[in-house]
């Protein structure tokens, strides 16, 4: 229901029209009656209404000074005057006033009713405007930050940015334009990003635009008048963004820098090429500043390979030597290599689970893996992609390998076999060496000859040359049985220089020659070749 007040000097038609028109069921409530425009006036200072019916001729304060109060004061209360003066002043001046309707007296019921519903429609006008209007005012910083983020996906052309530019109150003309965006190391609520935001905007200058984006995180667009000076600045003005949030709201963040584009329409491109980085987060780098032209740099110099080096080799023989220090420099060494060279997070868990495994083939071999360590192991394996940062990945990683050390010292009294067990791999691996020797093996393993040799003996049952011997004879009747190679190429490639000398071997060891024993083998598939034909 809207409010009336009625306002006339003579008492007979204040009651006649307060008692003859239907006022509820013209959506309308008579809240007073008033006898001229100065008690008006004080009425309304306590009680505010939305509709005032009123003649012109009154004493103290008359009905057109009462309009022009209205006029001034709340525009939002609407006037019918009701006159018996038909003069064009009068009309002049309630047009100057803004009053809705001016009716000449004698006026009769159903004529003043046809205004009254007549400035029901402008009053329900008025608030459906009023109340679009509140929304959009209330809806204006969603609104803008929508825009923005959209400008970020390239759903704009040139013209239209200009439009919503200037419908937002955006003044962001520049020559040059780059996107990066902020990440907190943590999820946060909307109000924490746009704390963020705010603050960002309030310190960091006309050259920066801060809002909200859609991936709990803060978007930065900056201008400036050259390429060379915003390249410059990025960075700069990314550290101090992030030094502002930590100092003032505790909040921690990565910045990831795009690439400079020369309009705003290209700012998708620029958004895009940030994007890229997010999955080097991994990395947490020093100032936590990632940008999308170093990285590219690595990218096209095809850099982003790690380096094997015998990694699982000296990760092994760390491990196995007791050697905590070494393994600690070996992990944190992956993890320097990973940030210089913006290895992708999927290659370096990769390279973690091959140097467990590596570990876990070793006490395998060593028969000293329970089922404890079994299961811890599945579990850092499967857990190293849900880790977020390397620093949790190189946590698991030490933890497994300094559990592999206590292990291996808690199984010491075994130490001979298992140096034995080594060193028979590494006879099955080098046994084509010619130059391989006892020496050789034991500067490997890290132990004297002569205790190396007893271990050995006891282990095998065999000496060092007995156990080299009998592999490369084993090799050399591979070869005999599969291929044709001539005697001296079985040779070489059984660890011999000299053809005759592994041809003496070789008849020690089998009684044959190698020839007799290739003749023996021909004359084995001829019989047997025969005996498939009958």
């Amino acid at each position: 229901m809207y409010k009336v007040l009625l306002v006339d000097d003579e008492i007979l038609i204040r009651e006649r029209i307060s008692q003859r028109i239907p006022w509820e069921s013209l959506g309308y409530e008579l809240r007073g009656t008033c006898e001229n425009g100065k008690e008006a006036i004080e009425f309304m200072e306590k009680q505010p209404v939305d509709l005032v019916v009123t003649d012109i001729c009154m004493p103290y304060v008359d009905g057109l000074e009462l309009a022009k109060y209205l006029y001034e004061n709340e525009k939002r209360t609407k006037v019918v005057i009701i006159t018996g003066y038909d003069e064009f002043e009068y009309a002049k001046k309630a047009v100057e006033y803004r009053v809705l309707s001016y009716v000449l007296k004698p006026v009769t019921a159903v004529e003043l009713i046809e205004k009254l519903e007549e400035a029901k429609k402008t009053l329900e006008s008025e608030e459906a405007n009023l109340q679009v209007r509140t929304y959009y005012e209330g809806s204006f910083p969603l609104l803008k930050n929508q825009f923005l983020l959209q400008l970020s996906k390239g759903k704009f052309q040139e013209e239209e940015i200009e439009e919503k530019l200037k419908e937002f109150h955006i003044d962001f003309q520049g020559e040059c334009y780059c996107t990066a965006l902020l990440y907190p190391r943590v999820e946060l609520e909307k109000r924490e990003l746009v704390q963020m935001s705010s603050l960002i905007n309030r310190e960091a200058g006309e050259d920066v635009l801060a809002f909200e984006g859609d991936d709990n995180n803060i978007i930065l667009y900056v201008k400036k008048k050259n390429s060379s000076q915003l390249k410059k600045d990025m960075a700069h003005i990314c550290e101090a963004a992030a030094k502002s949030i930590e100092r003032e709201l505790n909040i921690p963040v990565f910045s990831l820098i795009g690439t400079c584009v020369f309009r705003l329409g290209g700012m998708g491109f620029s958004y895009e090429k940030a994007m890229e980085l997010k999955e080097y987060l991994y990395l947490e780098r020093d100032k936590g500043i990632y940008e999308w032209d170093k990285y590219q740099k690595y990218k096209l110099s095809a850099q982003g390979m790690i380096c094997e080096n015998d990694r699982e080799k000296r990760i092994v023989l760390a491990v196995r030597s007791n050697l905590s220090e070494e393994v600690m420099k070996e992990v944190c060494g992956i993890r320097a290599e990973c940030v210089e060279r913006w290895i992708a997070k999927n290659k370096v868990v990769v390279l973690y689970q091959s140097l467990i495994l590596a570990v876990m083939n070793f006490f395998e071999r060593l028969n000293i893996v329970d089922d404890a360590f079994f299961l811890k192991e599945q579990e850092i394996i499967s857990g190293l992609f849900g880790c977020t940062y390397i620093s949790e990945m190189e946590k698991k990683v030490l933890e497994f390998f300094e559990m592999a050390v206590e292990m291996m010292n808690s199984n010491r009294g075994n130490y001979g076999d298992h140096q034995a067990i080594a060193a028979l791999e590494y006879i099955n691996s080098h046994y084509a060496d010619c130059d391989l020797s006892l020496q050789e093996i034991c500067e490997k393993l890290a132990i004297s000859v002569s205790y190396f040799s007893s271990a050995f003996k006891n282990y095998t049952g065999m000496t060092f040359v007995e156990a080299l011997t009998k592999r490369r004879m084993e090799k050399a009747i591979e070869l005999l049985e599969n291929t044709s190679l001539k005697t001296y190429e079985i040779a070489e490639k059984c660890g011999y220089n000299d053809a005759n000398y592994f041809s003496a071997i070789f008849k020690r060891t089998t009684k044959m020659t190698p020839r007799e024993y290739a003749r023996t083998l021909m004359s084995r598939k001829g019989t047997y070749e025969k005996q498939n034909q009958i």
